[in-house]
C-alpha cells in the first residue's frame, strides 16, 4: 500500500463483504511504514474498527461499517 494508500482502501472497502474482515497495518517503522495520525485515522475512516486501531499499536482489525 506504499504506493497509493487511498486506492488500496478503496478497493478493500468495495470488496469487502458486509461479515468481512481486513486486517490494516502500518508494516514497518519509519520511514517504510510510517504515516501521520491524520493519514492513519483518515484511511481507518469508513470502516468499523473491531481490535487495535491506534497509531501507536500500527494496526486494526476492520470491518465495513453499517
Amino acid at each position: 500500500m506504499a504506493d497509493d494508500r487511498q486506492l488500496s482502501v478503496s478497493e478493500i472497502k468495495r470488496i469487502l463483504k458486509p461479515t468481512g474482515q481486513a486486517y490494516l497495518s502500518l508494516g514497518a517503522y519509519p520511514p517504510i511504514g510510517f504515516m501521520g495520525k491524520s493519514e492513519w485515522e483518515q484511511m481507518l475512516n469508513g470502516f468499523r474498527v473491531e481490535r487495535g486501531g491506534s497509531i501507536k499499536e500500527m494496526w486494526a482489525l476492520v470491518s465495513p461499517k453499517e
